[in-house]
């Protein structure tokens, strides 16, 4: 058994997995631990600033201490809008290098997409129809046909930028909720969705999940439960933009860390629903980290 330790560079959380891998190909998650570095708000006219990478280099040599502690002396990393979306990548992973000793894999926005599906196919059977994973700098969409990738896309939004982009406080307030389905409509209508019969939809990402624990609370649904229908998402966003005492109590139990970025997430995921025509979706346990793992070190796509 070997033990595997992948750290995903995003734009709204660093995430480091360890993983035990078996001789047959499968693997278990042992470990998960997240840091909410907030790189997005650290991009000035397009460059990644000197704060961001610094900030980059700090949460990663704390997780290379923190393997230390488990004799795991290999850590991969990859990045996905975080980097991939400035206009100083190279410049950013070259720092990272000198002064981490760590290479980062900056993987596309196409790529990114279908690594997440091939992951979330270890907690669901999607053949036919749509996944989609809300990170906090891009959107990815993946449209499959007889379990084949049809096509990949990724969208410049995400739940940080949005809120970076529109959102003055912490909550948004009415027109600023405006002007965020604004963006996302814009963005949405350069992207082309082709029709398929039967179609099932799957969803990944720090957002969907942290929704599914607040619909699931909501509305009473069972704890276990990872099915979220548009039905319930529209009545739990609609109770959430309320800002009162109630809903400020379901964000602060369910989701502290992502106060400033779940409601612009939310919305976010709200449009996807409609923009793919779909009345329910599940909400998977794994994404493009198992992805990148599957893909990159076992060689395997299921």
């Amino acid at each position: 058994m070997e033990k595997y330790a992948l750290v995903d560079l995003g734009s709204n959380t660093v995430r480091l997995s360890v993983y035990n891998i078996y001789e047959n190909g499968k693997f278990e998650t042992l470990f998960s631990k997240k840091e909410m570095a907030g790189l997005a708000g650290y991009i000035v006219d397009g460059n990644m600033s000197p704060d961001g990478i610094n900030k980059a280099c700090a949460v990663l040599l704390d997780f290379k201490v923190l393997l230390s502690q488990f004799n795991i002396d290999k850590m991969h990393v990859f990045a996905t809008a975080s980097l991939r979306n400035i206009q100083n990548t190279d410049e950013a992973v070259q720092i990272i290098k000198r002064r981490t000793g760590l290479e980062v894999d900056v993987v596309s926005g196409i790529e990114e997409g279908r690594l997440g599906y091939y992951g979330a196919l270890y907690s669901t059977d999607l053949q036919n129809g749509y996944m989609f994973d809300i990170g906090g700098g891009s959107t990815e969409i993946v449209e499959i046909k007889n379990g084949e990738v049809l096509e990949s896309q990724s969208l410049p939004m995400g739940s940080l930028n949005l809120f970076n982009s529109f959102v003055k406080k912490i909550l948004p307030k009415k027109s600023e909720i405006a002007d965020i389905y604004n963006k996302i409509e814009k963005e949405l209508s350069n992207c082309t969705i082709t029709d398929i019969k039967d179609k099932k939809v799957c969803c990944v990402g720090g957002t969907s999940r942290a929704m599914l624990k607040i619909v699931n609370a909501y509305c009473k649904k069972e704890p276990d439960n990872r099915i979220i229908t548009k039905k319930d998402l529209d009545k739990t966003i609609e109770m959430l933009i309320q800002k009162d005492i109630k809903s400020r109590g379901y964000l602060l139990k369910l989701c502290p860390d992502r106060l400033h970025t779940i409601l612009p997430g939310a919305f976010l995921m709200q449009s996807m629903y409609n923009k793919l025509g779909c009345d329910k979706a599940f909400v998977s346990l794994y994404g493009v980290r198992e992805g990148y793992l599957c893909q990159k070190f076992l060689k395997n796509t299921i």
